[in-house]
């Protein structure tokens, strides 16, 4: 029941923005003005039974200026203004006493009871404070023994018995008094800090579920492109394995029969033409195919050949753009087309198994970028040397889908760069700043990567060619949960994580952006940064 309702009074102060720090100094002080007034009841008690009528104000005046600062506190929650009232009528008044008792000797050293004000002090933030409370309470110690011979001692009191009743129960109640507050206090402090530590550790398990949260969704980003990519290649690979099948057919129909019926002079010629196919190389783009069709139509049409579109779109299929004279002679004369399309029909097998290789090779291109960004260094957590360069390659690749609509890369790499740390947290980093350098540029522009070494670190830009920050936001990138990107698009925490994981590698993350042109640059040590968890808890922000 009392500690109930000494809790109730000591939250008088209390506002719900409040951190427990600043709810046990509105006790702390609370307490110490009641038990102060518990003093004071007792003093003016002693003083009207010893017939200090007078002088017993002073213990009384305490109590009732404690209420009335209490009540005010109560209906204000000026907890400022009200500490310093208190602490002013706990130092003055316990002086003020003695002197009218009598000074040291006959009051007991009545001045003791200002040791609560020194107390209350505690409450204060800044420790000059302290100081300059503990200084007044000094010099009027200094000014009560100077004036001690000057003092009237009431006739009441005279007698040295009263003098020594009051020393004892000064000594007795005030230390008393003051041990129960530290204990208050320390007890207070205590569990304070132990909610404290609560909190970080509950604040470190939401961070952490944040930073996998975004890893997350960045990875989710990276396999929805990824798997556009894929089915490119397992697209052509379905497709050229049915073109196989179904030219396996039509050989084995009509393959036979032209081996039976052709003269020797035909099948030289049809061997004459797969030999040129296979020591020809087919054009690589469609505008290589393009321009060699033009020019096959044109060397066609100056030979007389009927019909030159067809042609010399089937010569370009199997490889043919630039055939010798006797070649085109041959393919022009009465036996070319016949001759041609049954080339063309062995031809695509080949053609067929080079498009299932070039596919093949893509996809598993990308499956080893996916590989490399998912295992980039030790399984224990440790700093592993890895290669910055390499990794923005890795990057790139999985980004593939978003940078083939319009986005020019451009590689600036001075080294490899080379860095022992912890390149699954660094993946985050690149992989934020290349999604966010694509999304700025809306899929067209221009990406320049840059690795610069240095002998004690290793630099690495990231530049877009978009629309840029705006300059009154840019100093607020780094901020958690602050985005520019529309409601829906961006949680905030994509670069704030970027920033926290560069400066546990002891590097700096910063920014430069005008119109046409942002660059994130990325300062990392050579050095290897402390294996998580390794760092002093102290240094924890």
């Amino acid at each position: 029941m009392l500690r109930t309702w000494i809790e109730r009074i000591g939250a008088i102060a209390d506002l719900p923005e409040h951190d427990q720090e600043t709810l046990l100094r509105h006790r702390v002080l609370i307490l110490g003005g009641l038990l102060m007034s518990g003093g004071g009841l007792l003093w003016g008690s002693l003083s009207v039974i010893f017939g200090l009528v007078v002088e017993s104000v002073v213990p009384f005046g305490y109590i009732v200026l404690t209420a009335v600062n209490l009540y005010i506190l109560d209906r204000t929650k000026n907890f400022p203004f009200a500490r310093s009232v208190q602490i002013t009528a706990s130092l003055l008044l316990p002086f003020a006493f003695m002197w009218t008792l009598g000074g040291f000797r006959t009051s007991g050293s009545m001045m003791i009871w200002s040791m609560m004000a020194l107390i209350g002090s505690l409450t204060f933030d800044d420790v000059r404070h302290n100081l300059r409370w503990l200084a007044v309470f000094v010099s009027l110690t200094v000014v009560s023994g100077l004036i001690e011979p000057y003092l009237t001692v009431p006739p009441a009191i005279q007698g040295a018995t009263v003098g020594i009743v009051f020393s004892v129960l000064n000594m007795v109640v005030v230390n008393s008094v003051v041990f129960g507050l530290t204990l208050f206090f320390v007890r207070g402090r205590k569990q304070a800090l132990e909610e404290l530590a609560l909190r970080n550790e509950e604040l470190a398990s939401s961070q952490q579920a944040l930073i996998q949260s975004e890893k997350m969704a960045a990875l989710g980003q990276l396999v929805a492109g990824v798997a556009h990519e894929l089915n490119t290649p397992l697209g052509a690979i379905r497709a050229a394995a049915g073109t196989i099948s179904e030219t396996g057919r039509k050989v084995l129909e009509v393959m036979p029969r032209v081996l039976a019926e052709a003269s020797p002079q035909e099948l030289d010629s049809l061997a004459r033409v797969l030999e040129a196919c296979r020591a020809s190389t087919r054009p690589s783009t469609s505008r290589e195919e393009r321009a060699a069709r033009r020019k096959l139509q044109r060397v066609l049409d100056d030979a007389g050949f009927e019909g030159p579109s067809e042609t010399a779109e089937l010569m370009v299929e199997m490889g043919l753009t630039d055939p010798a004279p006797e070649l085109v002679s041959l393919l022009t004369s009465d036996a070319g087309p016949p001759l041609l399309r049954r080339a063309h029909l062995v031809t695509s097998v080949g053609r067929s198994g080079d498009t299932i290789k070039l596919a093949a090779d893509r996809a598993a291109k990308i499956v080893f970028a996916l590989k490399s960004y998912a295992h980039p260094g030790s399984a224990s957590g440790e700093a592993t040397e890895g290669s910055v360069a390499e990794n923005l390659d890795t990057i790139t690749t999985l980004y593939q889908n978003l940078i083939k609509r319009g986005v020019e890369v451009v590689r600036e790499f001075e080294g490899d760069g080379q860095v022992r740390a912890h390149h699954d947290a660094l993946n985050q980093v690149w992989t934020n700043l290349v999604h966010n350098a694509l999304q700025a540029m809306d899929g067209r522009g221009r990406l320049v990567l840059r690795v610069f070494e240095t002998p004690t670190s290793v630099r690495v830009e990231v530049e877009d060619s978009g629309a840029g920050i705006p300059p009154d936001v840019v100093a607020r990138v780094f901020d958690p949960f602050f985005t520019t990107k529309a409601q829906g698009e961006g949680s905030g925490l994509g670069l704030s994580i970027c920033k926290q994981i560069v400066d546990e590698h002891h590097g700096e993350l910063s920014v430069e952006s005008q119109p046409g042109r942002t660059c994130f640059r990325v300062e990392l040590p050579l050095e290897a940064p402390p294996a998580p968890g390794a760092a002093d808890p102290s240094e924890t922000p």
